[in-house]
């Protein structure tokens, strides 16, 4: 793929959610053909986020159902700016997004960089790297509107990986007595029960999900940074939402984390 085909796919995916006037998949001329074309298109739609800077990355597909779906045989990456990372309690309008949903997930903060390297990196590895551990809800949203369940993985990749922003709850540093990966995680809608699940559903624990992305490099060989925010994928079922709703995700001893959808 072209840098100008990478460059006019950025700006139709980003004109689409700018205008809120989904597109069903990306033109033949500057559609993703590869896993590397995506990330080449996804790219472009960051550098062209003015003002925004990388404050981290969202993991995607770290289900095996997930990625069945994708037709994908690992996780995918999303970058995060550093203006749509928000404080819990959070209120986000639902107009001008093409859909909505949310993921409750286990979000981190890191206090040292964990560069790209040889071998990879294991869970314990990670850890010695986590400064914080966060009750998290990713609000997903796409350029393709409901067609997101059809266009396919590189699509979506192209699309940043469909993150909308980030919803954090309160920062835990003394979490290492705490097993995330057993950890239970209830959401409630509007009072009521949506979905539970536990940390174990994140790749099989939200720091193996970690130590996957820090052997990727992470968005091109940039590496993690001390710093940075990276949510780890979702743990309960994900649920569409409109507004009105008021949505919180408990994560036990963590905390929780709330947000309200307004119109």
């Amino acid at each position: 793929m072209t840098p100008e085909a990478a460059q006019r796919a950025a700006n139709l995916l980003l004109l689409a959610r700018r205008a809120c006037r989904p597109i069903a998949r990306l033109p033949e001329d500057c559609a993703p053909a590869n896993l590397a074309d995506a990330y080449r298109i996804q790219a472009a739609v960051v550098a062209e986020g003015a003002g925004a800077r990388i404050a981290g990355f969202k993991i995607g597909a770290t289900s095996q159902a997930a990625q069945t779906f994708l037709g994908l045989d690992e996780p995918f990456v999303g970058c995060m700016p550093d203006n749509g990372i928000l404080s819990s309690p959070a209120r986000i309008s639902r107009a001008g997004l093409n859909f909505c949903l949310i993921e409750p997930e286990f979000a981190v903060r890191l206090d040292r960089d964990l560069a790209p390297r040889d071998g990879g990196y294991r869970r314990a590895d990670v850890a010695e790297a986590v400064a914080g551990v966060y009750p998290a809800i990713e609000v997903v949203t796409s350029a393709y509107g409901e067609a997101w369940r059809t266009v396919g993985a590189p699509h979506l990749i192209a699309d940043n990986g469909v993150h909308g922003c980030l919803v954090l709850g309160p920062e835990r540093t003394a979490w290492r007595d705490l097993d995330l990966g057993a950890q239970a995680v209830v959401l409630t809608r509007n009072g009521r029960e949506e979905g539970r699940g536990t940390g174990a559903n994140a790749l099989g624990h939200p720091l193996d999900a970690l130590a996957w992305l820090a052997g990727q490099g992470a968005a091109e060989g940039r590496g993690l940074k001390a710093g940075d925010i990276v949510t780890t994928g979702v743990v309960t079922p994900f649920i569409y939402v409109a507004a009105g709703d008021d949505l919180s995700a408990d994560f036990g001893p963590l905390g929780e984390v709330r947000l309200q959808i307004v119109p």
